[in-house]
């Protein structure tokens, strides 16, 4: 099987592909390309076939674009002991750091009159960001995958927000939970608040965050994983106030603590402040946990315990830029007086 001329020159013609070569200083004469050509379109290509990965998992799954056999050794090397756990492995992958799903040697043969299988034409499929519902009309599908494919792709519909539902699946097998959440006050007291965090799945499916914090009741929603960070918003229930959290999770499956920050408003002036925020899971199950009362921990105690209050707090006391605040600027003129101050 061959490239059609109709892929071949979507892929020639498609704007990134264009702006990657002329920025290298490259022509778009394609059959005089070189393999550092090509590796430079093969770059760009898995780059955005891993960007529609995270999207839509069943890619992966249905060995659309990957075989079994390479897919279970990719597992492997990885150690990778689930599907999710691949899928968090590519949403983790740097700016110059790709997943090789078609390589520039692959694609400099397609070029050159060579045969194409069937996965990697799927590739190509994927990196224009075809409708599955035009496959067949790019390329050649075998009869006894086609329906199978159809069936299973037409049942989902991710959003496309940035955030896949195989992030979420993610944090539904590894970070569901009770924590206690940690923050320094924003009222000049330096002190640190302790107060129940939980993510918890409802039985709609969806993932959310309850949280009471002085006296405020909030909830929220887990929005997803992505660059290896956790994202959630949480709404106050009491006033009109959102907090924004980014917790830290990198590689890590079932982790102990989590670190981030928190955007929100800063009850002493009203500006924007951004907090340090510290998430301790509990091994613990505890059927009253959402009842806990937050508690106030006094930055001049002294612990002689090594109890998980007395690691955070000194953590907190050992670090002196743990709140982040903001100025109230009109003009260049005040930004300025604020360097010179």
């Amino acid at each position: 099987m061959q490239l059609s001329e109709k892929l071949k020159t979507a892929i020639e013609e498609h704007p990134a592909i264009i702006a990657t070569l002329k920025n290298k200083n490259k022509d778009n004469k394609w059959d005089n390309f070189t393999r550092t050509q090509f590796n430079l379109v093969a770059k760009l290509i898995n780059k955005q076939i891993s960007k529609e990965v995270l999207a839509n998992p069943d890619l992966v799954e249905m060995n659309l674009i990957i075989g079994k056999q390479n897919l279970e050794k990719q597992l492997r090397t990885l150690r990778c002991s689930h599907l999710y756990d691949f899928i968090k492995y590519l949403g983790n992958l740097g700016e110059y750091r790709v997943f090789n799903w078609v390589s520039g040697k692959t694609l400099q043969s397609y070029w050159s009159g060579g045969d194409a299988k069937y996965i990697k034409i799927n590739c190509l499929v994927v990196f224009l960001q075809i409708p599955f519902s035009e496959w067949d009309e790019w390329q050649k599908v075998p009869e006894d995958r086609r329906e199978v494919y159809h069936n299973t792709l037409s049942r989902h519909s991710y959003p496309n927000n940035g955030f896949s539902r195989s992030s979420l699946s993610i944090i539904k097998s590894y970070y569901l939970g009770d924590y206690f959440l940690y923050y320094p006050k924003t009222d000049g007291s330096r002190n640190v608040i302790k107060t129940p965090f939980i993510l918890k799945e409802l039985e709609n499916g969806q993932i959310v965050v309850r949280s009471v914090s002085e006296g405020h009741r909030y909830s929220g929603k887990v929005i997803g994983i992505r660059d290896g960070c956790l994202y959630i918003n949480c709404q106050n229930l009491d006033f009109e106030e959102m907090e924004q959290y980014v917790f830290n999770i990198g590689l890590e499956t079932k982790p102990q603590v989590l670190f981030g920050v928190s955007t929100t408003v800063s009850v002493r002036n009203r500006r924007p402040v951004a907090l340090k925020n510290i998430l301790v899971k509990q091994a613990a199950e505890d059927k009253n946990f959402e009842g806990i009362p937050e508690i106030e921990l006094a930055f001049d105690k002294v612990f002689t315990d090594d109890s998980e209050e007395a690691i955070i707090v000194n953590y907190f006391k050992r670090n002196a830029n743990n709140i982040i605040t903001t100025n109230s600027c009109r003009k260049l003129e005040d930004v300025k007086n604020l360097v010179s101050a």
